[in-house]
């Protein structure tokens, strides 16, 4: 496996372009499409918040059908937004199949935005025969620029791997810098490969490093209605099948989409380091994952890391408060390698070194746990007065 420069427009066999549609501003590239060469299985994570936006109740009937493209549009999550709201939704997606020639339900659609307000639909279709007329395969780098909201940088990336049935590439493009924690949040993701995966495969792979990847990062805790995350793989007659070209798939995905979480969390709104929070001899998994989550999206413990405070009372005071079994004789915490408490007493150690750590734009919490063997780790960030300011003012 190995990384190449640039992102969607590196996997043969699929076609894109933007345009800049006005949907909230003028002169922004705001609504993009990617369209493959054939028909594709599809595999996708969605939101688990209660209030999905219509977009991903389309795309949660539409996944387990053979798929040809996705449309998406930044600005406007069309969230709460009732059923004019999804009918909205259809009937875009409704006239991209026919200027495509491609039946409806084999079109996907993903929204980020501000919720609460429906999609300009007649602006939109205005667009339509530009936005199709557009699509090459050299346009990927349009993709990542288009759907950012708050992000300040377009994230994309791809890499190749190796089967018995030759070299394939899987490329991905995603955006969100807030409204990022577990189980996602406003977040969308598209990953496209040319390799042929089976559709049960896909699924279960696609879950499998999502949980590991996209689900372990976290900015600021909150939960969007429109998180997205989809991966398109082409129908063939002669799919994927032997054990090392699919374990070589799910690899290349794996770190794919680690890179991109990476690439998430190091744009976060007014974040100045990521901190990777590893727990470790924890009783069982739910007990290190919900240790490391309360950790990761503790403000006191992200406002310590903005000031270089190390206050590490904090991560023991998320710890204890997680509901996951924990006892104060038996835990140890760690910054990088430095001991701050070992098995419930306070280790001696330079406050000015540990400040030095935490200075870094990265670095590492260890959490022992001490009672189990069970492991999680969580990405997170700091958080800072800049946080307070874009999000005040984010509708205006």
């Amino acid at each position: 496996m190995k990384y190449l420069s640039g992102g969607l427009e590196k996997v043969p066999g699929y076609r894109f372009s933007a345009v800049e549609c006005g949907i909230r501003y003028d002169g922004r590239l705001d609504y993009c499409l990617i369209v493959s060469e054939g028909l594709c299985n599809a595999a996708g994570v969605f939101t688990t918040n209660k209030i999905a936006a219509a977009p991903v109740k389309l795309c949660r009937e539409r996944i387990n059908g053979p798929i040809k493209a996705i449309l998406a549009n930044a600005t406007n999550a069309n969230a709460c937004t009732g059923d004019h709201g999804y009918l909205n939704a259809k009937k875009l997606t409704r006239d991209i199949a026919e200027r495509t020639g491609v039946p409806p339900e084999s079109v996907l659609m993903a929204s980020t935005g501000i919720i609460g307000r429906q999609l300009p639909v007649e602006k939109m279709m205005g667009s339509h025969p530009a936005l199709v007329s557009a699509l090459t395969p050299e346009s990927g780098g349009l993709i990542p620029r288009t759907i950012i909201t708050t992000d300040t940088v377009p994230k994309q990336a791809c890499v190749s791997f190796e089967t018995r049935q030759g070299e394939f590439r899987i490329a991905g493009a995603a955006k969100g810098a807030g409204m990022i924690a577990p189980n996602m949040a406003t977040l969308l993701c598209f990953i496209i490969t040319d390799a042929p995966v089976p559709k049960s495969y896909l699924d279960a792979a696609f879950r499998r490093c999502v949980d590991t990847t996209l689900n372990t990062i976290t900015i600021d805790g909150d939960m969007s209605t429109n998180d997205t995350a989809l991966i398109l793989s082409p129908l063939s007659d002669a799919p994927l099948s032997d054990e090392h070209g699919l374990r070589n798939f799910e690899e290349a995905l794996h770190d794919l989409l680690a890179r991109l979480s990476e690439m998430l969390i190091a744009d976060g709104e007014g974040t100045t380091k990521s901190v990777r929070i590893i727990v470790k001899n924890a009783r069982s998994k739910t007990d290190a994952s919900a240790i490391a989550r309360a950790i990761a999206e503790s403000l006191l413990v992200k406002t310590a890391f903005f000031g270089n405070d190390p206050n590490w009372g904090r991560i023991a005071a998320a710890a204890g408060y997680s509901g996951a079994a924990v006892e104060e004789s038996a835990l140890s915490i760690y910054f990088n390698d430095m001991p701050l408490l070992v098995k419930g007493t306070p280790a001696d150690f330079n406050s000015n070194s540990l400040v030095d750590i935490m200075r870094n734009n990265a670095f590492s919490v260890t959490v022992d746990i001490g009672l189990g063997r069970s492991e999680a780790s969580m990405l997170t960030t700091d958080i800072s007065v800049d946080y307070v300011k874009i999000n005040s003012e984010y509708s205006t």
